[in-house]
């Protein structure tokens, strides 16, 4: 019985020390979701990745590559990105690389496999990302994008803040409840 309890410790304090490790990729990435919906309107961001075109999947993997690697954070930052109006390529290309080709998964691989596993690992993620885009391309889903927009719609209107600064945004209650209203089922 004493040996089942050291084990048991052993195991929780090492769940906890992982858990305290990952800590930081989920925080970072609901941070930077939450800044999306607060800060970046709709128009700004239909500009900079509303079409599918090589400038805006450039910039979603841009993007995903400096983010975090937490595949929840991922999504919900990839949630809040296509919300805002960016297309669903570059969307899907922001999640594959914020997951594929961020840096300290390139660090922990270099140390552990190598400097050829990084390579690898970067080459298969943008050969992933354009792939997806090829298929979205193929495919043209604009009926299921369009239902999946008109499903999360949040009522996030250019008319209800559009017009306030950053700092007004941030540090008013409208700003965080507009920003940041999560449709409920």
């Amino acid at each position: 019985m004493q040996e089942f309890a050291t084990l048991w410790h052993e195991a929780a304090i090492t769940s906890l020390g992982f858990f305290w490790m990952a800590l930081w990729a989920f925080v970072l990435g609901y941070i930077i979701s939450s800044l999306i919906q607060v800060l970046i309107t709709r128009s700004r961001m239909q500009q900079a990745m509303g079409k599918d075109g090589v400038r805006s999947i450039a910039l979603g993997t841009f993007f995903g590559f400096l983010s975090s690697s937490c595949s929840f954070s991922a999504l919900a930052t990839t949630r809040a990105i296509f919300n805002k109006g960016a297309g669903l390529a570059p969307s899907l290309a922001f999640m594959l690389a914020s997951t594929n080709l961020v840096i300290e998964l390139g660090m922990v691989i270099t140390i552990f496999l190598g400097w050829q596993f990084v390579v690898g690992e970067y080459v298969g993620g943008i050969l992933l990302i354009l792939v997806t885009w090829l298929l979205v391309r193929i495919t043209r889903p604009r009926r299921l994008e369009a239902h999946a927009r008109r499903k999360m719609d949040d009522g996030d209107a250019e008319a209800d803040g559009g017009d306030k600064s950053w700092k007004e945004k941030i540090t008013s209650r409208e700003g965080w409840q507009g920003g940041l209203a999560i449709p409920l089922l």
